[in-house]
């Protein structure tokens, strides 16, 4: 007999460690530190007036902003556990299968 205690996850809970947002570890360093850096290298391009750097600073906030809002939201208000880029591909695979159609037969009087 197996004596290891064994833990059961309702479908409901995501089993992930959120860090920032609702965001895990993992979340964080796949998309939203590629979006600071390229932010960042977006900023370190001339011109380096003081208007084109505020003007840089003001667009990768918003990109960053954008990617942070995209990852973190949750499409299905009542299942907190899914989020919008697999529901979306989920959508689109979904929308791809093959469709079955039934041809019915015509009843004459």
């Amino acid at each position: 007999m197996n004596n290891k205690k064994k833990f059961i996850f309702p479908e409901n809970i995501d089993s992930k460690y959120s860090v920032f947002l609702g965001l895990s570890l993992r979340e964080i360093l796949i998309y939203v530190v590629p979006a600071v850096i390229v932010g960042l290298v977006f900023i370190a391009f001339p011109p380096h007036s003081f208007t084109a750097i505020i003007i840089k600073v003001f667009i990768s906030i918003i990109v960053i902003t954008m990617v942070i809002g995209i990852i973190s939201s949750n499409p299905i208000k009542d299942r907190p556990n899914v989020r919008l880029i697999p529901y979306m591909k989920l959508k689109r695979q979904y929308s791809k299968r093959q469709n079955l159609y039934f041809k019915t037969t015509k009843h004459y009087k």
